[in-house]
């Protein structure tokens, strides 16, 4: 029978301990780099037209159909409602991307069939009970609706509202999967160089923001095609999330800073 010592015991135990910071810290700093990567990909995404010129895009779907904008919201992704102080430091719930709504009494598989004649490509969206079209740089999206251009279920429903926006840029998917293996690779190299207490405490703080985004990186694998996926740094601006991601970064920083100050330190004179 093969005996441990006790020394032999704890150094296993404390390598296994390092191993799984190690995988954390990669994981952790994998899901902020996606989410960079996902932000810078958006940069320099069009700007939707005018209400005339959405109404010029949509109208010969439903040429029958009154087509009414109730809603707009410009920037490609940003809180709905303007931010004040709380939500700049605790985060929101509203932070979607942008679109102009239309509501329409045109029925949806007589909408989805005109946009599949005008040369849009159509998809099922279960989560909404709707469709989801997309042509070039645009997207589109119809779901049940009340008249404020708000979502309900099919049965509730008093108009059908028409969300145009954007398509998700091209360049978005190899800008999140880069800045997540160069995350996975940073975070590796975090846990053998940075302070073990400071980082534990920064790789807490960024939990909740790592798991949501995570779990909507493995999601939008899952999405109809036609579906532009949310921002995926917005998971780090949710309520509550945004106070916690914001102290996070800031505690990581510093264990990066207490690694480069005691590394220049130990250099030789």
């Amino acid at each position: 029978m093969t005996t441990i010592s006790a020394p032999a015991a704890q150094s296993r135990a404390a390598g296994l301990v390092r191993f799984v910071a190690a995988v954390v810290s990669a994981l952790t700093v994998a899901a902020v780099g996606a989410a960079l990567g996902a932000w810078l990909g958006w940069r320099g995404a069009p700007a939707l037209p005018t209400d005339a010129a959405v109404l010029a895009l949509v109208q010969p779907a439903a040429p029958d159909a009154r087509l009414t904008v109730v809603a707009r919201h410009d920037a490609p992704f940003a809180y709905e409602h303007t931010p004040g102080p709380m939500t700049w430091l605790i985060g929101d719930d509203d932070y979607n991307a942008g679109a102009v709504v239309l509501t329409t009494g045109t029925p949806l598989d007589t909408l989805r069939a005109g946009l599949a004649a005008q040369g849009w490509h159509t998809s099922d969206d279960p989560a909404y009970q709707g469709i989801a079209a997309s042509k070039g740089e645009w997207s589109v999206h119809a779901y049940p609706a009340h008249v404020d251009g708000s979502p309900t279920d099919r049965h509730t429903a008093e108009v059908v509202a028409v969300d145009f926006g954007r398509a998700e840029p091209a360049r978005v998917g190899p800008l999140t999967g880069a800045g997540y293996l160069l995350g996975l690779v940073a975070g590796w190299v975090l846990t053998r160089r940075a302070n073990r207490y400071v980082l534990a405490a920064g790789l807490f703080l960024l939990l909740p923001g790592t798991v949501v985004t995570t779990g909507d990186l493995i999601a939008a694998r899952t999405l109809p095609a036609d579906v532009t996926p949310p921002a995926l740094w917005g998971d780090y601006l949710f309520f509550g999330i945004r106070a916690l991601t914001t102290v996070g970064l800031f505690v990581m920083a510093v264990a990066l800073l207490l690694d480069l100050r005691g590394a220049r330190r130990a250099r030789p004179a």
